[in-house]
């Protein structure tokens, strides 16, 4: 696996070089990509404010399959990355860069094993070639590339050097990994400590956080494989015409590039950012007036903020394929108290925020992608029941920051063709009449990928479906590591106390299906049943490997729970695990095959009474 010493050997750390200014970027109704003349070749700092941070790892040019023989018909498509912690250290005050601290913010060893992502984006109508140049002096060979999902059976080709990806079109849209062996690191748990509350340790910088001096052995199983420096492509199709503004209206601000200071006072109705470098400094953020109802980034914007909503207007928007960064953010920025990481669930700052109003609203979101979200991604106040979310082609990158949940899922909502990287609850199931589907996760190391919990529910006719996990990398059997988890009731720290359900309350018609876990997983559920269950249905879930059992992580469980006031237990009918699948050689998991208690294939612990009274069924 790639060693943080090689990459020192091949490219030694940046700061502050900026890349070439010229470039050839494709402008057609074929292909669209776009360039940052400021782009800073950075993996140490914060980058000025006015540059973008770009990939000193890779480069990438995109050309329509039909002219993909000939060199001169690739055009430069930009190459972002981010890093932990964006550079600044573990700080709390943002005015106060120099005074680092030992609190907990979700990062591990990431920072010092010097990982970052990289990710690329680019729009196109017709099948493509995508032109993949390491910087770093590794192998392009086709046998060393893996692309993730690997579902994806794309082309590839290697020549004089550069590795060529044929990518079809398609009318939703295309996010995935490109990955090199002999860039992946392996993560390992330190078990020696405790398997129940572990972290992950590393062997390569004695000076970085978590620095394990002995070898790894036994005691510090591999819970999850990565490329130290990934990249992403995100290939998406031309908006549609009611998904761009129209700028020469009056009714349009488009702001100027540079610190942005006019979005909250403004009496337009939309707001524009154009291609370019726009920045809201780390103590300030868009609080939009409440004339605004829509938010535009094009492409080719990079826009250093977080934006929040206090309109009225039936219709809110957030459209375009600019970036929204949250870089300059420490971690859980907390807006009452000067924008310091200090703990709180109200006021951290969220990428995506607002007031719903009483009457019903739906918030827009198509196209763009957020990076470094320094808390939960998105959270509206106000009458929550009233707003639904249309969420299209949306990506989420950067999320090495613990707490980086994916969007809320308001009543109603559809979310489909999305990217999360994510380092806690990412789909969020918290509302009745949801559809979720084709979403790409790239998970981080709390939660699992499927989240009901966190307090007793209504919830009903929900559908998550076609969903790809890419990566997890859990450390250790804690906060519930699963695929589809229901956690505890909020306030209570220990998920083993049983007597927090209120049975008043249901699951019913809530179907979670076709979801494949690549790599190393954990395990299929951990569920508190805090309601009564009447319907749940999960479907040919297939996970290639399991954490290794020494961890725990491997184990599903469904335990007895009951009434928080009656005692009376909750009752659990028509829980059906239905074409569950373990490993390559898609062993099925069953009652009849006897292989889906702990201690077998299946690793689930499921209270007696459900099973014997047939409302758990493993078929």
């Amino acid at each position: 696996m790639f060693a943080l010493t090689v990459l020192g050997a091949l490219l030694p750390p940046l700061v502050g070089a900026v890349s070439v200014s010229v470039n050839r970027t494709a402008s057609s109704s074929s292909l669209h990509t776009w360039w940052h003349s400021t782009g800073e070749y950075n993996t140490q700092t914060p980058v000025l404010d006015g540059n973008v941070r770009q990939s000193g790892n890779y480069s990438v040019q995109v050309s329509t399959s039909s002219n993909a023989s000939n060199p001169s018909s690739y055009y430069d498509s930009f190459v972002y990355e981010t890093i932990p912690r964006n550079g600044m250290g573990n700080i709390i005050n943002p005015l106060e860069p120099a005074i680092l601290s030992t609190n907990d913010d979700g990062i591990s060893i990431e920072a010092a094993i010097g990982m970052t992502m990289a990710w690329t984006s680019f729009l196109y109508s017709k099948d493509v070639s995508v032109k993949v140049s390491r910087l770093d002096g590794g192998s392009t060979a086709a046998s060393n590339v893996i692309i993730h999902p690997t579902t994806l059976d794309y082309a590839k080709t290697e020549v004089n050097g550069d590795l060529y990806i044929t990518v079809p079109y398609s009318s939703r849209g295309v996010r995935f990994s490109v990955e090199f062996t002999d860039n992946l690191y392996e993560f390992h748990s330190n078990c020696a400590i405790s398997c129940t509350v572990g972290g992950l340790v590393q062997n390569t910088n004695p000076s970085g956080e978590s620095y394990w001096q002995e070898p790894f052995d036994s005691r510090n199983p591999v819970v999850g494989i990565e490329p130290l420096n990934s990249l992403l492509i995100f290939a998406s199709p031309f908006p549609a015409p009611d998904m761009v503004p129209d700028l020469t209206a009056s009714t349009s601000l488009v702001v100027e590039p540079g610190l942005v200071t006019d979005v909250n006072t403004t009496e337009k109705n939309t707001v524009a950012f154009n291609p370019g470098v726009y920045w809201f400094g780390s103590v300030a953020h868009a609080v939009l007036n409440s004339n605004v109802d829509w938010v535009y980034f094009a492409p080719g914007a990079y826009v250093k903020g977080a934006v929040s909503f206090n309109t009225t207007a039936p219709t809110m928007k957030a459209t375009g394929h600019g970036v929204l960064s949250g870089e300059q953010y420490v971690y859980q920025a907390n807006v009452e108290a000067g924008y310091c990481n200090e703990q709180s669930n109200q006021n951290g700052l969220r990428m995506w925020s607002g007031v719903s109003s009483n009457d019903q609203q739906t918030f827009i979101l198509n196209g763009v992608t957020i990076n470094a979200p320094p808390f939960n991604s998105m959270d509206f106040t106000g009458n929550v029941n009233t707003l639904s979310t249309q969420v299209s082609d949306y990506k989420q990158v950067g999320a090495f920051f613990g707490q980086t949940d994916g969007l809320e899922n308001y009543p109603g909502s559809t979310v489909q063709d999305v990217f999360y990287h994510s380092n806690d609850d990412t789909i969020k199931t918290y509302y009745s009449n949801v559809n979720i589907e084709r979403i790409a996760v790239w998970k981080g190391t709390t939660a699992p990928t499927v989240q009901l919990g966190w307090a007793s529910r209504t919830l009903e006719n929900i559908l998550v479906t076609d969903v790809d996990i890419i990566h997890s990398r859990y450390p250790s059997n804690s906060s519930h590591p699963s695929l589809v988890g229901l956690n505890q009731v909020y306030s209570q720290p220990d998920e083993t106390y049983p007597y927090t359900a209120n049975v008043d309350n249901y699951v019913r018609n809530v179907t979670l299906s076709n979801f494949r876990s690549e790599g190393i997983s954990g395990g299929l559920f951990r569920i508190c049943p805090l309601e009564t269950f009447d319907g749940f249905l999960m479907e040919n879930f297939w996970i290639e490997e399991f954490s290794p059992a020494v961890t725990a992580i491997d184990e599903s469980e469904l335990p007895q729970f009951f009434d928080a006031t009656s005692q009376h237990p909750v009752g659990v009918s028509g829980f059906v695990v239905k074409d569950f699948t373990v490993f390559a050689n898609q062993t099925a998991v069953t009652q009849d095959a006897g292989n889906w208690a702990i201690g077998s294939l299946g690793g689930m612990t499921i209270a007696p009474v459900y099973i014997a009274s047939g409302g758990v069924t493993i078929v």
